[in-house]
């Protein structure tokens, strides 16, 4: 049971770090560059609505396993403590940014369409989704750097027996 309680755990992690990895990295960017702006950011956008599901799945999978084998299996994995932390913060911080930055930034985006290029309202519509835009980034920085940080913490309790 904990070798399948462990497998879970580490993929859970792959799929949420390596594809917060994979879609910074290289999708968008490359999305960005061979795409026209406005047509790249309908794509990204589209793409974000999985994107926070798969990390809400493998971050609830993560603290399922982890309070599984902190109160069921008494685990005596060093840092289970700080590791359920981190998962809390990231999860949390996901969240966030999935259900309410995103939807904001999809509004301005909207709204923005409505708005004649270079004009007054479009220079303050565009500042209000670039603030709104480095939150998300800000939120997604954090989650990347602590789910390094439970791999690296893992890696570090991993015993070969």
């Amino acid at each position: 049971m904990v070798v399948v309680l462990n497998l879970i755990l580490l993929l859970s992690l792959v799929f949420w770090v390596g594809g917060m990895f994979f879609f910074s990295f290289a999708a968008a960017p490359s999305i960005f560059k061979v795409l026209p702006r406005e047509l790249a950011g309908d794509v990204v956008a589209d793409i974000f609505p999985k994107h926070y599901l798969i990390s809400y799945v493998c971050g609830f999978l993560i603290l399922a396993v982890l309070l599984i084998k902190k109160y069921l299996f008494e685990s005596t994995v060093r840092f289970i403590n700080l590791n359920l932390v981190l998962v809390i913060i990231m999860l949390g911080l996901s969240v966030y940014a999935g259900e309410i930055v995103r939807p904001q930034a999809a509004e301005l985006k909207k709204e923005m369409r409505t708005v004649e290029s270079g004009s007054d309202e479009y220079k303050k519509l565009d500042n209000t989704f670039k603030f709104i835009h480095l939150k998300s980034v800000i939120c997604n920085i954090i989650v990347f750097i602590f789910g390094i940080a439970i791999i690296f913490i893992n890696a570090y309790n991993y015993r070969v027996y």
